[in-house]
């Protein structure tokens, strides 16, 4: 009886641990997939998970007096130019988003929209360069971080409002903020859990725009904690209730980068202030190398020199050597060896015949004188047929061969 009494014992201690290891495991697993859930949080109004904004979509008519709520699934721009309601004033605009991605156009739109005494709502973790930029306020990208225990996640602070209106979950914590605003037209209306400010909201031209680093405050996991519904009323409640439109934007939440076709790659690179900095720097560098290498390798171009006329300087050395020797004859030979060539391949004339209708041909295509040409060939012939040629003869026959190769064309 005993031992019976001990196995049922055992039995159920061993039933109850499985049971305990199983409940453990179960919300191990539920708070893991919470956790993924938020991380990659959707923010899209159709997402029913921990990450959508189903809940906030389905409650937005209650706080606009009833009025239904139209989806936008195009980028703002183009929304703008097709919805002549959004052209008007009293309308309100919400983006709720992890990132921001918006063209040029989209920026414009957005606060000429806002100008015409309409009302823009944005959420988002990361806001866009130029849109801050426009709006003259600066972000600090926070880091976000899964929270283990239910602390707080929102602070607002509002003259309306109860001195320290918190709000807190077992969630993702956005940890953006804005470092910089222009205090002229712009209100702080919300801070982060460490109070620096991630909610504000300003005057621009006839309408107002806000902006919260905290979209994580719109998530079905956020707003279904406790009385949390309350956040999102608070941050409604700088909307006009009788808005003549409210529009709920689906198209950003669904963007991880800029939108394709309305970007050129440099455009998206100077958006960015530090991309923007580092490609001026390189452009800098590549300046400063090529003034300051390009003066160190530069050299002197040294001067082509002139052409020396080789033909007189081969007659004047083979002149020069045979005079040494006093062989006349045999100088004057060769002088009419080389006058012959260089009349061959400069004029294309044929020198096997030294008629009258060779000297006139010559004397048209090297521009002289037929006369000159004649007393030339004449002195050319003599010296030909003589044995002996004397000192003076030689001289007379060297200056016609010079004033020939000096003036010919």
């Amino acid at each position: 009886m005993k031992k019976r009494t001990t196995y049922i014992i055992i039995v159920v201690v061993a039933l109850l641990l499985i049971m305990l290891a199983l409940f453990s495991s179960t919300n191990f697993v539920n708070t893991e997939q919470l956790s993924t859930n938020m991380e990659n949080a959707s923010f899209s109004s159709k997402d029913k998970k921990a990450g959508g904004t189903y809940v906030a979509f389905k409650t937005l008519p209650e706080l606009f007096a009833g009025r239904p709520v139209q989806v936008v699934t195009k980028p703002f721009a183009t929304t703008y130019d097709k919805e002549t309601e959004l052209h008007g004033s009293n309308n309100a605009y919400i983006i709720v988003a992890n990132e921001l991605f918006a063209t040029e156009r989209d920026v414009e739109s957005m606060l000429y929209y806002a100008s015409l005494g309409n009302f823009l709502f944005i959420s988002v973790n990361r806001m866009d360069p130029l849109l801050a930029k426009k709006l003259k306020f600066t972000v600090v990208d926070g880091e976000n971080f899964q929270q283990k225990k239910s602390n707080t996640a929102q602070r607002y602070k509002d003259p309306s409002l109860d001195l320290d209106t918190a709000f807190s979950y077992m969630g993702m914590i956005s940890g953006s903020y804005f470092s910089g605003i222009d205090t002229a037209t712009t209100t702080v209306f919300g801070m982060n859990y460490k109070s620096r400010p991630n909610f504000i909201g300003m005057a621009y031209g006839d309408g107002f725009v806000y902006v919260s680093l905290n979209p994580y405050t719109f998530s079905n996991y956020f707003l279904l904690h406790q009385k949390n519904i309350g956040a999102q009323e608070i941050q409604m409640s700088y909307l006009p209730d009788d808005a003549t439109n409210v529009y709920w934007d689906d198209f950003y939440s669904h963007q991880y980068g800029p939108q394709s076709g309305d970007f050129s790659e440099w455009q998206v690179l100077m958006r960015y202030p530090a991309m923007r900095w580092a490609l001026w720097l390189a452009v800098l560098l590549l300046l400063l190398y090529v003034i300051f290498e390009g003066k160190r390798r530069q050299r002197i171009i040294p001067e082509k020199p002139v052409l020396a006329n080789n033909s007189l300087e081969f007659v004047d050395a083979v002149g020069q050597l045979y005079y040494q020797q006093r062989n006349n004859y045999n100088l004057a030979h060769k002088m009419i060896i080389h006058l012959l060539e260089y009349i061959r391949s400069r004029y294309y004339l044929n020198t096997n015949h030294l008629n009258d209708q060779f000297v006139e041909a010559l004397a048209k295509k090297a521009a002289m004188p037929e006369i000159t040409i004649r007393e030339l060939f004449s002195m050319l012939h003599q010296i030909q047929l003589a044995g002996e040629v004397s000192d003076e003869q030689l001289k007379d026959f060297y200056q016609l061969i010079q004033h020939f190769y000096l003036n010919t064309k």
